[in-house]
């Protein structure tokens, strides 16, 4: 009875042994959370506002063509989709590899940062009221796609600042 329960314990501590060798020796991700969500929406404010109010940015993303645009859009996906790869999916062990592929890690990560980094900008567009600086919809358009690369590139700074 006695060897039983010491069994048991020892196993119990070799488990929290190998979950504290994974975040600390091997710095594994946790699970994608509301608190990554959170980090990730701070973050993306912080850049946003830091660049938000930059004299020529105004300026400069009413000047934008369309092409412009869907270039910024897709060099932020590939930043973005970088970031998730080197930063999280390196990360995870061959176990959860095998059991998860980098198409559905990806999936979650990417939507919820570009996400908050669209709605950042939005918010803070017309939190300071630049929407009556600038024409239109397509002009605030502008604005928002020109911001979103720096909040999308702040939003996944907390996942790389809990990897150190």
């Amino acid at each position: 009875m006695e060897d039983a329960k010491i069994k048991k314990e020892v196993e119990e501590i070799e488990n929290k042994i190998g979950v504290l060798y994974d975040k600390i020796y091997e710095k594994r991700p946790s699970h994608f959370g509301k608190r990554d969500i959170v980090n990730a929406v701070f973050a993306s404010l912080t850049f946003g506002l830091i660049f938000l109010f930059k004299g020529s940015l105004i300026d400069i993303s009413l000047n934008l063509k369309e092409i412009h645009l869907i270039l910024i859009v897709a060099v932020t996906a590939v930043i973005l989709t970088l970031e998730i790869y080197f930063v999280g999916f390196t990360r995870i062990g061959p176990t959860e590899r095998g059991k998860r592929r980098f198409g559905q890690f990806w999936a979650k990560r990417f939507f919820t940062f570009y996400g908050v980094s669209l709605l950042i900008p939005l918010c803070l567009v017309y939190l300071y009221d630049i929407n009556n600086i600038v024409a239109g919809g397509f002009d605030i358009l502008k604005i928002v796609i020109a911001v979103s690369m720096p909040c999308t590139i702040g939003a996944a700074i907390p996942g790389l600042l809990k990897q150190y």
